[in-house]
C-alpha cells in the first residue's frame, strides 16, 4: 500500500493534468457559446477525417498473411492443374495405343520406355518388357504413328531396341506412292536418308516411306516417315532426306510386334549367298 502511495505521488502531476484536461473537455462540450460550438464541430470533423484516413490504411501484417495464403493456394491449384493435364494426356495417349493394339492382327506386346539414349550415333531405348513377355531379338518396335526400330538385346524382364537414329540400322524401304525401292539409314549426325535412289527417280517432298517386303525383320507396309528434302547426291544418285513419323523426343510407350521372319527363307538366302 505504501508503494502504491509513492507511485501515485510520483505521477501526481500527470494525474492532475489528465483531470484538468477532462474537466476542460466537459466544460467545452457543455458550453453553448456559438464560438465554442464552432470549435467543437471543427474538432469532431477533424477527428472523424483523421480516423477515416487511418482506417483506410491497410493492415500490413494482414496483407502479408493474405498474400502468403494466396501464394500457397496458387501453388496448390497449379499442381492440381498440372496433374489433371498429365492425366488427360496420358489417357489420350493410352487410348490411341489401345485402339491401335485392337486393330493389329500380328499380335503385340506393349512396353514402356524406362531409359533412352538420344545424344549418340547409336541411339537406343530400354523397355520394361523382356523374354518373360515373349519379346525376342529382331522383333520390330512400333507405335501407332510408325516404325521405331528393332529389339537388339533381351533379358528376362527387360529389352533394348535400336531406333531409327542409330548408325547400325539398315532398312529396306519403298516410296509408298510409286513403290520405288531404297535403303534407309541414319547418317550419324542429324538426318535419316534413303540411299540407292537414282538421280532420275520420281521422288518428291511429302512422299511417304514404308517398310519393304524384302526385309527379313520388318513386315511390309509399316510407315516410317515422309520425304522432307530431295537433291542430287552425285551424278548417279539422288539425296533423299526423311523425317520419321515418330517423335522420339517425347516417346514413352511402344509396341513390340510379335513378328519373326521365316527361318526357311533366312536359311535359304544364307546358303545361296555363300555360293
Amino acid at each position: 500500500m505504501k508503494k502504491l502511495g509513492y507511485f501515485i505521488l510520483d505521477l501526481k502531476e500527470y494525474i492532475t493534468l489528465a483531470v484538468l484536461i477532462v474537466i476542460s473537455l466537459i466544460l467545452i462540450f457543455l458550453n453553448d457559446n456559438p464560438q465554442i460550438r464552432f470549435l467543437r464541430a471543427a474538432a469532431l470533423t477533424s477527428f472523424g477525417t483523421v480516423e477515416s484516413g487511418i482506417s483506410a490504411i491497410p493492415n500490413v501484417f494482414d496483407m502479408e498473411r493474405e498474400n502468403k495464403q494466396l501464394r500457397e493456394n496458387n501453388i496448390k491449384l497449379a499442381n492440381e492443374i498440372a496433374s489433371l493435364k498429365e492425366s488427360k494426356l496420358e489417357n489420350i495417349r493410352l487410348t490411341r495405343l489401345l485402339n491401335f493394339k485392337d486393330k493389329n492382327t500380328l499380335g503385340v506386346v506393349s512396353g514402356k520406355i524406362i531409359n533412352k539414349s538420344l545424344l549418340q550415333t547409336r541411339n537406343t531405348i530400354t523397355l520394361n518388357v523382356g523374354e518373360s513377355d515373349s519379346v525376342a531379338i529382331n522383333m520390330p518396335v512400333i507405335t501407332d504413328a510408325g516404325l521405331v526400330g528393332r529389339i537388339v538385346a533381351t533379358s528376362r524382364n527387360y529389352s533394348i531396341a535400336q531406333i531409327l537414329y542409330n548408325k547400325d540400322m539398315r532398312i529396306t524401304v519403298k516410296v509408298q506412292r510409286n513403290r520405288l525401292d531404297g535403303i534407309l539409314s541414319y547418317d550419324g549426325v542429324s538426318s535419316v536418308t534413303v540411299a540407292n535412289i537414282q538421280k532420275s527417280a520420281d521422288v518428291n517432298v511429302g512422299d511417304v516411306i514404308i517398310t519393304s517386303e524384302y526385309s527379313n525383320i520388318y513386315p511390309a507396309g509399316i510407315p516410317i516417315g515422309t520425304v522432307t528434302e530431295t537433291g542430287n547426291l552425285d551424278n548417279l544418285f539422288k539425296k533423299v532426306v526423311v523425317t520419321p513419323l515418330v517423335d522420339f523426343s517425347v516417346l514413352e510407350e511402344v509396341f513390340i510386334l510379335k513378328f519373326v521372319s521365316s527361318r526357311e527363307r533366312v536359311e535359304l538366302e544364307k546358303v545361296f549367298q555363300k555360293k
